[in-house]
C-alpha cells in the first residue's frame, strides 16, 4: 500500500470517528416553560369572619387555608371565644362567611341555662331541642334538623342560614325570624 493510500485511510477513519464523537455526544438543552400569571401566583380567595376575633372582617387568604390560619391571620381568637363549636382543621372557602361564638358562661344562680333571651329570642346556635321548639312551627323533628345540621355544618353565620336546613324555606322562616338570634 502507497503512503497516499494509507494517510488517506488513516484521515476518513479520524474524520468517522470524530463525527460519530460528535453526534453522540449529549447536549444541554434549554427549556422554556411558558406559564401565565395565574399560574406563578397563588390563588387568593376572600373570607368574612366575625365574632371573637381581634381583627374581624374580610380577609384575603390562599386557597386552601385551614380555619385556624383563617383565626390567626384576624389576630387570634379573644379570650371568650369558644373554639370547640368551630372546626378548626376545616378549609375555608370564597365568599363564605365565619362567625367565631363566644363561650356561654354558666350563671350558678339560675337554676338552668337557657338559650332563650329575656325578650323571648332563641339563639339558633345555642338552642336545645326543646327551646327550639318554642319557635312557631319548629316541632321534634324540626329540632333535630337544626340541630344536626348545626353540628355538621357549624354554627350559623346570619338567622336567615336557618333556611339552609331542610324543611325550613321561607314561609317558616318569615314566621320565625323576629324569634331568632345567633
Amino acid at each position: 500500500m502507497n503512503e497516499k493510500v494509507k494517510y488517506l485511510l488513516v484521515l476518513g477513519a479520524f474524520i468517522i470517528l470524530c463525527m460519530i464523537g460528535y453526534f453522540s455526544m449529549q447536549k444541554d438543552e434549554v427549556v422554556i416553560q411558558a406559564s401565565s400569571e395565574h399560574e406563578v401566583e397563588e390563588e387568593s380567595i376572600y373570607v368574612h369572619i366575625e365574632g371573637c376575633v381581634y381583627n374581624p372582617g374580610l380577609i384575603k387568604v390562599p386557597k386552601g387555608t385551614r380555619m385556624f390560619e383563617l383565626i390567626e391571620l384576624a389576630g387570634g381568637e379573644t379570650d371568650d371565644a369558644d373554639l370547640s363549636k368551630i372546626n378548626l382543621a376545616s378549609i375555608v372557602s370564597d365568599a363564605q362567611k365565619v362567625y367565631i361564638p363566644q363561650v356561654i358562661v354558666y350563671d350558678e344562680n339560675e337554676e338552668s341555662v337557657t338559650s332563650i333571651s329575656r325578650t323571648g329570642v332563641v339563639n339558633i346556635n345555642t338552642a336545645t331541642s326543646s327551646e327550639l321548639q318554642t319557635l312557631d312551627g319548629i316541632g321534634p323533628s324540626m329540632a333535630s334538623k337544626i340541630i344536626d345540621y348545626r353540628e355538621k355544618n357549624g354554627y350559623f353565620t346570619q338567622p336567615e342560614d336557618i333556611m339552609n336546613v331542610s324543611g325550613i324555606g321561607e314561609s317558616k322562616y318569615n314566621k320565625i325570624k323576629d324569634k331568632i338570634t345567633i
